[in-house]
């Protein structure tokens, strides 16, 4: 699409989004909804008409929860990183289309309050469009992010949807552009992304459920420093899926082939299968089980190598009642190449006893106690191997 009918698009997405907050509001008198109406004023005689458009104004933020491998990483809550922001959706004749405007920053305890948000790396700024007609929807997305954002950062994202459904089945398709390095550093290179995807699913209660998914994916690399090898590749994904479930239970099936060519190797040509069966069980209204089996092969034409992964993860969580409840998961993976120059495994698992001791005044204290076992083992180069230990105990005070 040409960068002056993109302009075009946004522009246009822009001016009819609707007023979304004005600059000199404090933030502490946002309203939490606002709808605005173009009808006239109307007499007691006249029936009350819908309004053209109405527009919602809300807050948004969020604490992403960061799970560190061991103690040693944890940090303050205060320094953890927490988003905040304003988000404007719009709802045109009766519903016909939807205009989003979201701006979010991220703020922290090291920051600054009079200062916060003020840095354009720390900025999210986000332009949605949706439609509807019959069985089909449609849209447009535009999505920039700062350098120092937490959620997606360094991302330019620019996407256009259309799906179709009628009864069982669904149709979806995508195009779109994403970048790295949006503020164009020249001390750090560019990855370009041009993608294409679409897939057909069919779902019915009682049966089986089918999905197929074919995308392209384009890779080029820009701004590239002296001594830094360019990256050109071209990707073709094709994805299948098959689950299928009851009231206690649910079992999937996903198996993927990718085709990548590197240009710059004459075009020589990269396989990747991929199968993972995942499963979920309840054999106790109070007990989930969920194992997962991952198995993957990559054969490299242009150095005659193969790489051969496998992983296996169980997860459990047990609920007795909603003052206690019990997660524990392991996990194995292993990769190993045919030259024998990559021979590698890891082991390991956590667990996680949480109680409610007591209830103060609108207030949850809750006490956690966590183990953690980690493994690593490189047999080409044993120096590398770590084993890791780790126990945490946690009280949390926590609003209701």
């Amino acid at each position: 699409m040409p960068d002056f009918l993109k302009f075009g698009v946004l522009l246009f997405i822009c001016l009819f989004a609707g007023p979304v907050l004005s600059s000199e509001e404090p933030p502490d008198q946002i309203p939490s909804q606002w709808s605005s109406s173009t009808q006239g004023p109307q007499t007691s005689a006249q029936p009350a008409q819908a309004p053209v458009y109405q527009t919602n104004v809300t807050r948004t933020s969020s604490t992403p929860p960061i799970v560190p491998a061991n103690v040693r990483d944890l940090s303050l809550d205060t320094n953890r990183p927490r988003t905040q922001g304003v988000l404007a959706s719009t709802t045109w004749l009766k519903g016909a289309f939807v205009t989003e405007t979201e701006m979010s920053h991220d703020q922290s305890e090291s920051s600054i309050p009079e200062n916060i948000g003020d840095d354009p790396a720390s900025r999210m700024m986000r332009i949605g469009f949706i439609a509807s007609s019959g069985p089909s929807r449609y849209g447009m997305t535009y999505r920039r992010a700062g350098q120092a954002f937490y959620n997606g950062p360094d991302q330019d994202l620019r996407e256009a949807w259309g799906e179709w459904k009628n009864g069982m089945t669904t149709f979806r398709s995508a195009i779109g552009q994403q970048w790295n390095n949006v503020d164009g550093d020249h001390t750090r290179a560019r990855r370009e992304q041009n993608y294409g995807r679409m897939g057909l699913s069919w779902n019915q209660t009682s049966w089986p459920s089918l999905a197929v998914t074919y995308s392209q994916n384009a890779l080029n690399s820009t701004l590239d420093q002296t001594g830094i090898t360019p990256q050109k590749m071209n990707n073709h994904t094709l994805e299948a899926a098959l689950g299928y479930g009851g009231a206690a239970w649910h079992v999937g099936l996903a198996s993927n082939y990718i085709l990548g060519a590197v240009r710059l190797r004459n075009g020589s040509d990269n396989h990747v299968k991929l199968q993972t069966v995942t499963a979920s069980l309840r054999p106790l209204k109070a007990l989930t089980i969920a194992p997962t089996l991952g198995y993957r092969t990559e054969q490299q034409d242009w150095s005659g190598v193969r790489i051969d992964s496998s992983s296996a993860a169980l997860a459990m969580n047990y609920k007795q009642s909603e003052r206690l409840s019990l997660d524990a998961l392991g996990h194995y993976s292993g990769i190993r190449s045919s030259e024998r120059l990559i021979d590698r495994e890891t082991i390991g698992g956590k667990g996680i006893l949480t109680v409610e001791i007591q209830q103060l005044r609108g207030w949850t204290t809750l006490m956690s106690l966590e183990g953690g076992y980690n493994h690593p083992t490189n047999r080409v180069m044993s120096s590398a191997d770590t084993q890791d230990i780790s126990g945490l105990l946690r009280f949390v005070l926590a609003p209701l």
